[in-house]
């Protein structure tokens, strides 16, 4: 069993690709997943950047684990909204043969019963199946508001190799499900591990001092011999490391008790990470070096 440790990285602290890549080698990992480039959307890209990402990832000597394809859920039963998200993966898989990439997320089309819509949806998944298949690719879903029975039952019904999960154990939380249940019935599709945490109400947390039984889930993932993506980002950079403009008047109030709040938890993740230094303020390169150690440890 050998996992692949990998993230995004895409920290507005790390403004350039060259940045994310860095940072990434810094820690150990030499694989990145990828939304953006350069701040642009993928789908964007002239041919130009194209090759200068391409240069850029031979110059570090770093390859692409993943693809998000920026794909947003549409209404099962509007044809043009499909016909452009069609053809806009479509675009991604010949980018993905370009980049040397095998996996492509995609989220699936809004519906309400899975059981009763079943023909349509295979009517509208199956011509992603199609283009991922004649390009040699991995289809990856990202977990929305359906409960992991409705993935699962997609899953089963569909009967392709081409079709994965992307594991969120904070999506799946706020969903109000059990993620070890949700866990059980998935565990035979999951090619992607989402490795962060969170409290109740969405709030990141270190691995472990939130509410997903992440740590039970990753003994599940050792025992099963998982062997696909863990990725390692975490969320605190949109939370707690944002430079905001101090307001003034009425929301001042707001402003001020906000970032006491913010305060708390860094001093609260600063003793959790650095329990020997009273004085050490916490950093988000501490915490994703904190937290990769802690990915690397588990699954050594």
């Amino acid at each position: 069993m050998r996992v692949t440790l990998t993230g995004y990285f895409d920290y507005a602290s790390l403004s350039t690709f060259e940045d994310r890549q860095k940072k990434a080698l810094e820690f150990g990992i030499d694989a990145i997943a990828l939304k953006n480039y350069q701040n642009q959307p993928l789908i964007e890209l002239s041919d130009g950047d194209i090759k200068r990402l391409i240069t850029d990832l031979k110059t570090m000597k770093m390859h692409i684990s993943l693809i998000d394809t920026g794909s947003t859920p549409y209404d099962l039963y509007d044809d043009r909204k499909h016909a452009n998200a069609l053809d806009e993966f479509k675009y991604m898989v010949k980018l993905a043969d370009r980049l040397k990439v095998n996996m492509l997320t995609l989220r699936l089309p809004e519906f309400n019963d899975v059981m009763e819509e079943f023909e349509e949806i295979k009517k509208r998944i199956e011509p992603y199946i199609d283009a991922a298949m004649r390009g040699s690719k991995k289809i990856v879903l990202l977990m929305d508001h359906y409960k992991a029975n409705t993935y699962a039952y997609l899953l089963k019904k569909l009967k392709s190799k081409v079709l994965s999960i992307a594991f969120d154990p904070v999506s799946i939380m706020i969903n109000n499900e059990s993620t070890t249940t949700a866990y059980r019935v998935l565990r035979s599709h999951i090619s992607v591990f989402f490795a962060h945490d969170a409290n109740q109400q969405g709030d990141p947390e270190l691995i472990g001092y939130g509410k997903t039984d992440i740590l039970k889930i990753m003994k599940k993932l050792i025992r099963d011999r998982y062997d696909g993506l863990i990725l390692t980002d975490h969320h605190y950079h949109s939370s707690l490391f944002t430079t905001e403009v101090e307001k003034k008047g009425f929301f001042k109030k707001l402003f001020n008790n906000e970032k006491k709040k913010k305060d708390t938890q860094l001093s609260l993740l600063s003793r959790r990470i650095f329990p020997d230094e009273e004085t050490k303020n916490v950093t988000e390169d501490d915490i994703l070096r904190n937290q990769i150690k802690l990915l690397q440890m588990i699954f050594k």
